[in-house]
């Protein structure tokens, strides 16, 4: 009889310490998700992978829990999982500027231009502030040699970041190798054009002086 008390005491004592290490706040969707955002913060991102797929499990229209995962993901370069956790995102909240931005630099990483081209045209009416979709859009009109879209795109990210580098150097290959620019100001060379008289100075020679 004591055994089986004992064992009952050590169950529930189990089952007690259990419930203690769920999160504050009932273990909801978003006790997950926040524990998910401190633990990316903090850069584990095996624990931030594990916290936001719980929340997307509780809920799945957690948008912002599925772009967690995505950028957890992709920060441990699991690019299709992070992609397919874009796309989740997308899929439930089509104004997430952030998840249209990294599913559009995913799919260009992966030279998929045409759905790059989409995702990133959308970030830039949701996520205007983000300089990285008008710079890859820069590179994929430079790439297609289109002159005057690469160059707008580039101007755009770097009148938001005056510092992108990736964006400056895009706009000096754009202008240079599709634009018909070499990228430094040339002055005209002058005409030199021949004379059928001699018009220096002194006098000059009759044929009987030769």
């Amino acid at each position: 009889m004591r055994i089986r008390l004992l064992l009952i005491a050590l169950f529930a004592g189990l089952v007690l310490a259990g419930c203690q290490t769920m999160p504050a706040g009932g273990g909801t969707a978003t006790d997950y998700y926040e524990r998910g955002r401190s633990a990316y913060t903090a850069g584990n991102y095996s624990q931030a992978i594990a916290e936001f797929q719980q929340a997307t499990r509780l809920d799945p229209r957690f948008a912002d829990a599925f772009f967690g995962l995505g950028q957890a993901y992709e920060a441990t370069n699991q690019d299709r999982q992070a992609l397919s956790a874009y796309l989740s995102a997308i899929r439930i909240q089509p104004s997430h500027g952030e998840a249209q931005a990294r599913a559009g630099i995913i799919y260009f990483r992966q030279r998929q231009y045409g759905p790059a081209e989409t995702h990133l045209l959308r970030a830039t009416t949701h996520a205007p502030a983000d300089p990285l979709p008008f710079y890859y859009l820069g590179e994929i009109y430079r790439m297609q040699g289109k002159c005057q879209p690469s160059v707008k795109m580039f101007r755009k990210a770097l009148a938001l970041d005056p510092n992108l580098l990736d964006a400056k150097d895009g706009l000096r290959r754009a202008q240079r190798e599709i634009c018909g620019g070499s990228g430094a100001s040339s002055k005209p060379k002058p005409k030199y054009e021949k004379a059928s008289e001699f018009t220096g100075g002194g006098r000059a020679l009759t044929p009987d002086e030769w």
